[in-house]
């Protein structure tokens, strides 16, 4: 069983690789040509979004987005990682893993692109570099990792894959509540959730290499 739904969607390595170059190409046009990207394409999505804005709409967008924040990642996330470990240690530790080193990730990226927030009509605070966007980055490295942990205690594929779903549908989520609320560039989304695909596919790999030596006991209808 896969650890998220990435597998499902990155199948072989030429999609993987495809992703990779995608991400590269979108980070180099960002820290080279960071004011025409801007111009000519995340400003007017922006701007539309912001237009769209509505006293119900802040209400649930604001809460949606505090499902990535540092505050429930960093609680749930630990939280995750020891209900695997009571099943699995490999997934357990992979979960907690992730859990810990995914601001490495996020900080070094947006250190190495450097490019600045948004600065239209922020409804919230945003702090450091916009690139990637690290409220995607942070749901995919908890909500991403909750099919891992259902196939653990549910032996039962289609659920798992309605888990998968509604994982990557949160994850989506999240990262779209950041354009709407100001402080990121649609194309910083984007990149998370490319940067998301391919960390997870490549967790995914490594996961079951080593899961396969420990051979736990989990098993799958």
């Amino acid at each position: 069983m896969p650890t998220s739904a990435a597998p499902l969607i990155v199948r072989t390595p030429q999609h993987l690789a495809g992703l990779v170059t995608a991400f590269a190409v979108l980070a180099v046009t960002v820290y080279w040509a960071n004011d025409v990207l801007v111009r000519l394409v995340d400003h007017p999505i922006e701007s539309w979004v912001i237009d769209q804005r509505t006293p119900t709409m802040d209400h649930i967008v604001r809460r949606i987005s505090f499902l990535g924040s540092s505050q429930v990642v960093y609680t749930l996330g630990p939280l995750l990682g020891l209900i695997a470990l009571a099943r699995c240690r490999v997934a357990g530790a992979t979960i907690l893993a992730v859990t810990a080193l995914r601001p490495l990730v996020e900080f070094t990226g947006k250190l190495v692109v450097g490019r600045p927030r948004p600065n239209i009509d922020r409804m919230v605070n945003g702090v450091g570099y916009s690139f990637p966007c690290g409220h995607v980055m942070a749901a995919a490295a908890l909500w991403g990792m909750v099919p891992l942990v259902v196939s653990l205690y549910v032996s039962s594929r289609r659920v798992w894959r309605i888990c998968a779903i509604a994982s990557v549908a949160m994850i989506v989520a999240i990262g779209s509540t950041r354009v709407y609320l100001g402080v990121h560039w649609p194309s910083d989304v984007v990149a998370g959730v490319l940067a998301d695909l391919v960390l997870l596919t490549v967790l995914d790999r490594a996961f079951h290499r080593l899961h396969d030596r420990r051979h736990c006991r989990i098993s799958h209808s």
